[in-house]
């Protein structure tokens, strides 16, 4: 059965037909922090195919200003709009609550004039932020939650100024960052003078920043100054490996950017964790070798840039699967079915999958075989499920079965 559609209408239709609640989940955590002595908070948001099994594990987002929860849902909410739409990848979520924004976003001044102009003592311990997410925030989400290694930060304002400075100062944190109109400007550009030091001695960077800038109000107009600075910088060195993106957003101000820059950078992010519609259609069209080996081969290459094994999730799969199967290739969705069974042996729904494709391919005794496995298969992972989604899929693969029988 396919689970998500890469068609909107598809998925609406099956959501009012079965009633399914395709929607992730998120929950609080309280941290009694000793690195700023009192208790602080973050909340996590899990999509929805997390809640479906107990085994995959997702790349993670870290989002700074979680304590904002417009903010936090609205991020949230397209993650997981642009996933079940087949648009993009999915993650965990991270919003970092923060108390004391120009505290713990700013790394220390260089110049004795910012603590004047900003009539602020504690400006500038961005470590102690730092400290906190290595020794207290990582931890409990690795140990709470099935993540990968790989990490993507997204900041505002000042939340954009801590993320790019966090490239420079923690550079194992985070493998790609969105900086939305980042505040370059603290410190008399900081951070600009930073990444020029840091190129002039190194010539490669392999990360992913995505940085945006509005036009409207003058704090806006003076931070995209200092942002256009760091392009040149950026554009001048031309470090190898970094894939850099820098977006003037004419006619937004700085509280509109983010609504843009979140699915912008996201679609870009995109480009490298999935393959394109036209892209899918050429490759599963190209008879000079099957589909299934051209994506062993996209995430063997996705595996070297993200320093991880990457492997499509049991959702991507079984997608692969069903495009296919939409272009009359049953013998290639057979291919991606099997290598899906290879690396999800677990999971019911694939066994629903490849029995359809039999079925389509005329081999109606091994459709029925299969069908019968993903039943046995479900009854044996019963405790993966919620009781919903057991009775669900019970439901739909016997209609499956069932449907064979009298055909």
């Amino acid at each position: 059965m396919k689970r998500l559609s890469l068609f909107a209408i598809f998925i609406f239709s099956c959501l009012i037909a079965n009633a399914q609640e395709y929607s992730g989940v998120s929950k609080t955590h309280k941290i009694d922090s000793k690195v700023f002595e009192s208790e602080r908070e973050i909340r996590v948001f899990v999509p929805f195919s997390y809640t479906e099994n107990n085994t995959q594990k997702y790349p993670s987002i870290y989002l700074f200003d979680g304590q904002f929860d417009a903010f936090f849902d609205m991020t949230s909410g397209t993650m997981d709009y642009m996933s079940q739409m087949g648009e993009l990848n999915e993650y965990i979520i991270i919003g970092i609550k923060t108390t004391y924004r120009s505290r713990e976003f700013t790394p220390m001044y260089a110049d004795e004039r910012t603590k004047k102009d900003w009539g602020d003592t504690e400006i500038g311990q961005a470590q102690l932020l730092e400290d906190h997410l290595e020794k207290e925030v990582f931890p409990l989400v690795e140990n709470n939650y099935r993540v990968e290694p790989f990490k993507l930060a997204i900041g505002h304002s000042l939340g954009g100024t801590f993320v790019l400075n966090a490239l420079l100062s923690r550079p194992d944190f985070f493998q790609a960052v969105i900086a939305i109109s980042p505040n370059l400007s603290y410190d008399y550009e900081q951070i600009v003078t930073r990444f020029d030091n840091y190129f002039k001695s190194n010539a490669s960077m392999k990360k992913f920043i995505y940085m945006s800038a509005g036009t409207i109000g003058s704090m806006e107009n003076r931070f995209r100054s200092s942002a256009e600075k760091l392009d040149r910088v950026i554009k001048y060195h031309n470090p190898k490996e970094l894939m850099y993106y820098y977006t003037v957003m004419d006619g937004e101000n700085h509280s509109t950017t983010p609504l843009f820059t979140i699915s912008k950078g996201f679609q870009e992010m995109a480009k490298i964790w999935t393959i394109s519609e036209d892209k899918k259609k050429t490759l599963i069209d190209d008879a000079s070798q099957p589909f299934v080996k051209d994506l062993k081969l996209f995430y063997n290459n996705l595996s070297e840039w993200a320093n991880y094994k990457v492997l499509p999730s049991i959702n991507e799969i079984n997608s692969f699967g069903y495009d296919c199967l939409a272009l009359d290739k049953t013998d290639e969705a057979l291919k991606v079915f099997n290598w899906a069974i290879e690396l999800y042996p677990d999971d019911a729904n694939i066994y629903d999958s490849k029995a359809e494709a039999l079925a389509k391919s005329g081999d109606m005794k091994q459709a029925k075989v299969f069908y019968k496995k993903a039943i046995d298969v479900l009854e044996k992972t019963k405790s993966n499920y919620d009781s919903e989604n057991y009775e669900y899929y019970k439901d739909m693969f016997n209609k499956n079965l069932n449907a064979l029988d009298k055909s």
